[in-house]
């Protein structure tokens, strides 16, 4: 079955046999989380990842890696995020960024384009430089900013500002909401005037938050084996995504982090039908609300319909 994928983290689906190679020694304990107790210390599993993605070569060979990975997970089109000013140990971020992107074009079969993540430990100015490079290259196949990081240590509500920055400038944005933190947070990512939340799955704890997503057309980039992995659930019993779609709301499956969730899309695919009876209607409904919230122009999105379809 073709796909499309929103949520998808580079420096979390790195190629393991290209990373032990490097390293010189097996790291795959280093990158895949196993029952992780929080999303921070789920976090933890980016670090050999940052170390690993600070050269031009290595950057370019990871992301065509990651390209031929979602090749052979039939997906036609994907949104790959992640912050480039973490890379910038001997690279210019825009060096970074325009690494990532040649190893994107090494593997035509998939369109790729980036989302650049704003970090919630970062400062006001660094986020504006995630801004500012996001518009720089707003027509080079960075379409949209992200905020990421560990949500409960730093609450959506602070980051208003750097959104409303956002809006002037004309750059498109998703925001990582509802996760580590409660309904409140998705709250406030809706208040900012998002029309994608990354996870979002918390909003489930509040009926008005629910009919928020509903009213205001908020598309919800859900990962369900990330959110075993972070400790948000016990099991993929608990998961909300079948009472989300069922009240309406606008759902997508994701993997979240390929490497670190050791997971494709078609691996969710057969956790959900495993469990909740979801079937090949329901995933084509899902890969069409894919495409509607994906930040490609309309003519593209009628394209990427014709290849699902």
């Amino acid at each position: 079955m073709k796909k499309v994928e929103l949520h998808l983290h580079f420096d979390g689906s790195l190629s393991i046999p290209y990373a032990s190679k490097l390293m010189g020694r097996d790291v795959t304990s280093e990158l895949v989380s196993v029952h992780a107790k929080s999303l921070a210390e789920y976090l933890d599993k980016f670090t050999l990842p940052v170390r690993l993605l600070q050269s031009r070569e290595d950057i370019e060979t990871f992301a065509s890696l990651l390209a031929k990975d979602l090749e052979s997970d039939e997906v036609i089109y994907a949104e790959v995020r992640f912050c480039p000013l973490l890379h910038t140990g001997v690279l210019t971020a825009d060096e970074v960024i325009e690494a990532a992107l040649a190893g994107f074009r090494r593997v035509p079969e998939v369109k790729i384009n980036l989302i650049l993540c704003m970090m919630r430990n970062f400062s006001i100015e660094e986020n504006k430089e995630v801004i500012r490079l996001a518009k720089k290259y707003r027509n080079q196949h960075v379409v949209a900013i992200d905020l990421a990081g560990d949500e409960a240590s730093y609450p959506t509500s602070a980051f208003e500002p750097l959104f409303e920055l956002a809006k002037k400038e004309n750059i498109p944005y998703t925001i990582h909401a509802g996760e580590a933190d409660g309904a409140e947070s998705v709250h406030s990512a809706i208040k900012f005037g998002t029309k994608r939340i990354g996870h979002g799955v918390r909003s489930i704890e509040s009926d008005d938050v629910v009919q928020e997503l509903i009213q205001n057309e908020v598309t919800l980039e859900v990962c369900p084996k990330s959110n075993l992995d972070t400790g948000i659930y016990e099991s993929l019993d608990e998961h909300p995504v079948r009472k989300l779609v069922d009240a309406g709301v606008l759902v997508t499956i994701n993997t979240d982090n390929r490497t670190v969730s050791n997971t494709s899309l078609e691996y969710e695919y057969d956790l959900l039908r495993n469990t909740f009876g979801f079937t090949d209607v329901d995933f084509v409904k899902f890969n069409i609300n894919a495409i509607n919230a994906s930040f490609l122009p309309d003519e593209e999105k009628e394209e990427l319909k014709k290849q699902l379809l």
